[in-house]
């Protein structure tokens, strides 16, 4: 029999099987609030220290640090964020084409590091508040 899928300890799901397939399955087919929480990327350590938390959904208008990659060291705001392909595009991640336009580069959110958040939205704001606040467990 098989095994269910259940929430982990910060909501996400656990993986149930350790086949590659079955867990690429599980990502591509997520509804699109899982998929929200799987975009996550992890905080600098003055954010971390001072939020307490390891990491945080990504959101537009972010700032993060690129840690892999051709662009690693680019440091720059998050212009979009693609929920289906699992990717984002940060400002100044750019390649010029063969007829001379330039593209924007998408890339993976564990590649990168958050180093401010945007706190424009009351909801976000609140929820750190929140966690912040939380007894030490």
């Amino acid at each position: 029999m098989a095994k269910s899928r259940q929430p982990g300890v910060d909501g996400d799901i656990d993986m149930a099987s350790s086949k590659p397939s079955k867990q690429r399955k599980l990502l591509y087919q997520a509804p699109k609030h899982r998929r929200r929480r799987m975009l996550a990327a992890h905080l600098s350590d003055d954010l971390r220290g001072k939020q307490r938390i390891r990491r945080v959904p990504i959101r537009t208008g972010d700032r993060v640090r690129v840690m892999r990659g051709e662009f690693a060291g680019l440091e720059g705001k998050v212009e979009k964020v693609e929920y289906s392909s699992g990717r984002i595009f940060v400002e100044g991640m750019t390649r010029e084409k063969g007829a001379g336009m330039s593209s924007k580069l998408p890339v993976h959110s564990s590649k990168v590091l958050v180093t401010e958040l945007n706190m424009s939205d009351k909801w976000r704001s609140g929820l750190l508040a929140e966690k912040a606040k939380a007894p030490e467990e």
